[in-house]
């Protein structure tokens, strides 16, 4: 697994790198932006291995993001989840630009 994604075109100075935590990031906070649903909190335990969003670079230059969300209860699941993920690829492609990418939701708890 890859650790950033370059993109070459960006200048004839050299090349930038965006790193996976730059995408965790920005999906953490356009899914925390959207009414209804929030990322799902880790559990309390000193040490975990669950991470609620993760960025997965692949080697052709894809990122696929995962995120766990919390939704709450009497909203309408699909529409919550069809809202994130529009969120997320309008913050992606407005502050990495032209990286192609995937958003996987899945729905980790109701509240």
């Amino acid at each position: 697994m890859a650790d950033y994604v370059y993109i070459e075109n960006y200048s004839k100075y050299g090349v930038m790198g965006i790193s996976r935590r730059v995408f965790e990031t920005i999906a953490q906070t356009a899914t925390n932006r959207v009414k209804g649903a929030t990322v799902s909190a880790n559990k309390s335990r000193l040490f975990t291995l669950h991470r609620p969003i993760q960025a997965i670079l692949r080697s052709n230059g894809l990122v696929d993001i995962r995120i766990d969300v919390a939704i709450k209860s009497g909203v309408n699941v699909s529409e919550v989840c069809l809202k994130i993920q529009e969120e997320v690829a309008n913050s992606l492609m407005a502050m990495t630009e032209m990286v192609p990418f995937n958003i996987n939701i899945k729905v980790a708890s109701i509240q």
